[in-house]
């Protein structure tokens, strides 16, 4: 049969993509959330929904884990030792984001089949992008020898606020909180540690909340199989993203990613307005 018209073919091909864009757009300041929305809408996968979202990112959580597998190591062993100082500064800068999904939940999920909030959200990315790099260019850019500091207490409450805008649909999670970092005087890559660190904990206990309603939808007419090379996909994508932003970080400023989710929120709106 035709790769192009067997749907088992075609429905591969679509969570491949998706996989990718799952990959680039969960650690690129440019929202996955958003993506993904725009991405299903397109590939004809609108049906696939949450246990698909939560698969994908799995994947990239397991991503964060690979890159961060030191510090991750480090945070267990201090633990274990009793050093609490940056398991509670993840803890406190979680707080917000637990909050408002526990209160929002049902609101967020409808949101997220929505293009239009994807657009506005796109939108929100931007200006909180072009506010980071404005706070960079005012404190200038910090030495990367301080990355693992760990920052006042009052900082975690302030970047977890800016996580917890992440949960409206294209807002991008990563860069909502590595904006609020340079706004608060960290160097990039400090606050980009800090932002996936927090995301072991924002994206692993939504995904650990949303699992047993995932289990019971399923993956729609995506196969078993083909969810698990989607997996697998989004975190080998996602690895290499993760570092190219890091890399990227330490030698540019984020303008591009500004002119980017700008242009692309506003396409969107312009898009759903014509289509009424």
């Amino acid at each position: 049969m035709d790769p192009v018209t067997d749907p088992e073919a075609s429905n591969l091909l679509a969570v491949l993509l998706l996989a990718v864009l799952q990959g680039v757009a969960e650690f690129l300041p440019i929202s996955s959330s958003g993506h993904l929305v725009l991405g299903r809408s397109f590939l004809g996968l609108k049906e696939v929904g949450l246990a698909f979202d939560v698969a994908l990112h799995v994947g990239t959580l397991v991503a964060v884990l690979v890159a961060y597998r030191v510090d991750v190591i480090a945070l267990l062993r201090g633990l274990l030792r009793r050093e609490w100082r940056l398991p509670i500064w993840l803890a406190v800068a979680s707080i917000p984001a637990a909050l408002l999904g526990i209160c929002a939940d049902d609101l967020f999920e409808q949101a997220s089949a929505n293009v239009r909030v994807a657009g506005w959200g796109l939108l929100g990315t931007a200006c909180l992008l072009a506010l980071g790099e404005r706070g960079r260019r005012r404190h200038g850019q910090p030495s990367d020898e301080g990355v693992a500091v760990v920052p006042p207490l009052w900082m975690a409450l302030v970047i977890g606020v800016a996580q917890a805008a992440a949960l409206v649909p294209g807002v991008s999670r990563s860069g909502s909180t590595i904006a609020a970092g340079l706004m608060l005087g960290l160097a990039g890559t400090q606050a980009a540690r800090l932002s996936f660190l927090m995301s072991l904990i924002a994206v692993g206990g939504a995904a650990l909340l949303k699992l047993p309603d995932a289990m019971e939808l399923g993956f729609g007419s995506v196969s078993n199989s083909g969810m698990l090379l989607g997996v697998v996909v989004s975190g080998l994508v996602g690895l290499l993203s993760l570092r190219m932003l890091l890399l990227f970080l330490t030698r540019h400023s984020l303008f591009p990613f500004v002119m980017y989710t700008g242009c692309m929120g506003l396409w969107i709106l312009l898009v759903s307005k014509l289509g009424e």
